[in-house]
């Protein structure tokens, strides 16, 4: 069995979006550590191919108030609350990019999704405040016409 507590975002569903925007913001709680193991970004309706460009990236920006609030889901019954903050569908810009940790054009009918392993680390969020403890990610670039796109983060909560 793994360490710690492992939660999803709920996740966005079917959201149409006609410009770039961070799907979702992820901030560690003050007396944990946070293990960000899978990111998932799909579109649902479009058979047009267009390329896109998605980045991961920490951020010093504190937006546990910006954008809508995301209550994490717990995999299992009976586990606390997630301490931390999630945001989903944040306006473009609202995270300055302090640190580039992936940025990759996609083609929308793929959707892109993000795996953490041994030979891709998983993504440690520390409860120091500030860059090393916040994550976002996001639509770099605004799609040609709306487009309907869902998604979740999956991660994993130890201390607390």
């Amino acid at each position: 069995m793994a360490a710690g507590r492992e939660y999803t975002t709920t996740p966005i569903l079917g959201v149409a979006v006609t410009t770039a925007i961070e799907f979702f913001f992820l901030s560690c709680p003050s007396d944990a550590v946070v293990f960000v193991e899978e990111i998932n970004i799909t579109q649902d309706t479009s058979e047009t191919s267009e390329q896109l460009v998605l980045q991961l990236w920490r951020t010093a920006t504190a937006n546990e108030a910006v954008g809508t609030a995301n209550t994490p889901n717990p995999t299992e019954v009976g586990m606390p609350a997630f301490g931390g903050t999630a945001r989903t569908m944040l306006p473009a810009a609202s995270s300055a990019k302090t640190t580039n940790i992936r940025r990759e054009g996609q083609n929308v009918l793929n959707g892109w999704l993000w795996k953490g392993s041994y030979e891709e680390p998983l993504i440690v969020l520390g409860p120091t405040a500030g860059v090393a403890s916040r994550i976002a990610i996001g639509l770099i670039t605004a799609p040609g016409s709306s487009t309907v796109f869902s998604g979740y983060v999956k991660f994993r909560e130890i201390g607390g």
